[in-house]
């Protein structure tokens, strides 16, 4: 069986200026081909900055700005206000990873690449940084690399459900290691705290394959 959800789902993802929390997972869409889990939008706490030599107003609240564009669906003006603001703070890890974001939006993967990047080395605990990443590699074939990136995301926060769900389908999908996919999902699963009718069909559908090659083998061993 095949599944399909966007990648690139129009979810923002707007994460702290300097930090990252939990958040809720967005469910993959229950359609057939491929199944990659999308990023999950962050509650904003972004903590005052000092206005820029230019008398421009404080960081946090140009960031609020860039954030309320996106949210408002305008994200030409969004990205220019971003670019603006990376250009007086050039590593603010937060405001990187929103940009990025909306280069993925818009198919410009190689930008979008480049400003996780940055995100992540302004800050290695970034983990929306490191799940968008994450997407956009293994999308292009970059397996081994995008499981690196979700495994760092889980080191930093063990508990962040998008990682571990996109982890998980790697793993079935990709790189076709079974057991690895059931006991990501089994975990993603008792993390959300609640039924997610899609995933616990993929775990079924997982477990009834275990069952079948195991039969099969123990039928071999008979013989």
């Amino acid at each position: 069986m095949t599944r399909c959800t966007d990648v690139l789902s129009m979810a923002m993802a707007a994460v702290l200026l300097t930090a990252c929390s939990s958040a809720p997972v967005r469910k993959p869409a229950p359609l057939r081909a491929s199944k990659p889990a999308s990023p999950p939008p962050l509650a904003v706490a972004a903590p005052a900055l000092a206005p820029s030599a230019s008398g421009k107003p404080p960081a946090d609240e140009r960031f609020r700005n860039a954030l309320g564009l996106m949210a408002d669906h305008r994200p030409q003006e969004a990205q220019a206000a971003l670019q603006s603001l990376l250009k007086d703070y050039p590593d603010l890890s937060g405001p990187l990873t929103d940009a990025g974001i909306l280069y993925a939006r818009a198919g410009q993967r190689d930008k979008a690449m480049a400003h996780f990047a940055r995100a992540i080395q302004a800050n290695p605990a970034n983990v929306v940084a490191l799940n968008w990443n994450g997407a956009l590699v293994r999308d292009s074939g970059d397996f081994t690399r995008a499981e690196a990136l979700w495994r760092q995301a889980l080191a930093v926060q063990p508990d962040y459900p998008a990682a571990l769900l996109n982890l998980a389908i790697l793993y079935d999908v990709s790189m076709h290691r079974p057991q690895d996919a059931l006991t990501c999902y089994r975990r993603y699963l008792a993390l959300i705290g609640k039924d997610d009718l899609i995933v616990s069909a993929w775990v079924r559908e997982l477990e009834g394959r275990s069952s079948q090659m195991a039969a099969a083998g123990a039928e071999g061993v008979a013989r």
